[in-house]
């Protein structure tokens, strides 16, 4: 069975112990992705709760698989709701490069190259997301996010 994987990569102009920041508590994710539950551990929970345009409520969750600071984070990735039939799991490896860091997300394990299409303009609008925060900007309001402080 082939598998798919997702790989994007976004410059930060700022430090990485400051990028990692917005990955190293629920508070930090949630300013640019809508985290519910964070458990910053080897075997702790993250939980992520999406908002569609409809007002459709989408809940994934996964468990911590690495948790290196200020270098890396991964974890597991599957819905609550019709599960993807496959374990995949997301990386985000932080490189500091001068002033910036590079941001190397990857998202492996899918076995439907639609799914992985679809999870890979996910996380393109997400990393946007991250990128406006971690450089000190407001990435403007998401429905998502809304959710969150309601």
């Amino acid at each position: 069975m082939r598998a798919f994987s997702v790989d994007r990569e976004i410059r930060i102009q700022a430090p990485r112990e400051h990028v990692f920041g917005f990955l190293s508590t629920r508070e930090g994710f949630a300013l640019w992705v809508p985290v519910t539950k964070f458990e910053p551990r080897v075997g702790g929970t993250i939980e992520f709760r999406f908002v569609s345009e409809t007002g459709a409520v989408t809940v994934t969750f996964g468990e911590i698989t690495a948790y290196d600071p200020p270098k890396r984070i991964a974890f597991t990735w599957d819905f609550k709701k019709d599960a993807l039939d496959a374990r995949t799991e997301v990386t985000i490896e932080l490189t500091a490069e001068g002033d910036a860091t590079l941001v190397r997300l990857t998202h492996t394990g899918f076995v439907d190259e639609e799914e992985g299409r679809k999870h890979a303009e996910g996380w393109e609008y997400w990393l946007g997301r991250l990128q406006e925060r971690g450089e000190g900007k407001e990435p403007g309001d998401d429905r998502s996010m809304q959710a969150l402080q309601s």
